[in-house]
């Protein structure tokens, strides 16, 4: 794979988080009372963090919001590309602080495309009427990326992050997701193309 679409993705089953393994416990009990249904997604912050080493390229982050029946395909999904909150004016906002050696960047929703997302509720919730608990959810986040350096050898560490009126805070949805075992263990070698400038 050229370049490492989708750098992570972390599921994040509104009605059953018990049951996703990569959530912490912790950051469960916090996105206890979040639902994307309900949420004021104008409030909607997602953090990433990465290594110093790769760069995220310009509208590299995107939600993916998607509805399934129980044990079946995907009904309905969506994608929005996420605008870093700097480019707002916005760099004075709280967001993680980053580890060693690392950088975090903080997005948010587009104001033109929540009112799409309201309208992707919409459908979700006639879903959801037709077939009731049936009907699960999930946001994954991707990011898009190159090599601004030489990736070293040993883990490829992500961190992610989501905060909403909720949550009043970053939640940790993947802490240290290594990238390489991840990719190994879909058979592949991580590989992410150098950055072109």
């Amino acid at each position: 794979m050229k370049t490492l679409k989708r750098i992570a993705q972390t599921g994040l089953v509104c009605a059953l988080l018990a049951s996703c393994a990569t959530i912490p416990a912790t950051s469960i009990y916090k996105l206890r009372n979040f639902d994307i249904a309900t949420t004021d997604v104008s409030r909607l912050r997602i953090a990433v963090q990465i290594p110093q080493s790769i760069r995220i390229m310009p509208a590299g982050v995107k939600m993916t919001i998607a509805a399934r029946l129980q044990d079946g395909p995907v009904n309905q999904s969506e994608t929005f590309v996420l605008s870093e909150l700097d480019a707002h004016g916005l760099s004075g906002e709280q967001r993680p602080q980053p580890a060693k050696w690392t950088q975090v960047a903080a997005y948010r929703l587009e104001p033109a495309d929540i009112e799409r997302l309201s309208a992707f509720r919409d459908r979700i919730a006639d879903l959801k009427q037709r077939h009731g608990d049936q009907v699960k959810g999930s946001i994954s986040i991707g990011v898009d990326s190159c090599a601004r350096a030489l990736i070293p050898d040993g883990p490829v560490h992500i961190t992610t992050w989501i905060k909403s009126e909720e949550t009043a805070e970053y939640v940790v949805l993947n802490r240290n997701l290594d990238l390489r075992r991840a990719a190994e263990k879909a058979g592949r070698a991580l590989e992410i193309e150098p950055c072109q400038n």
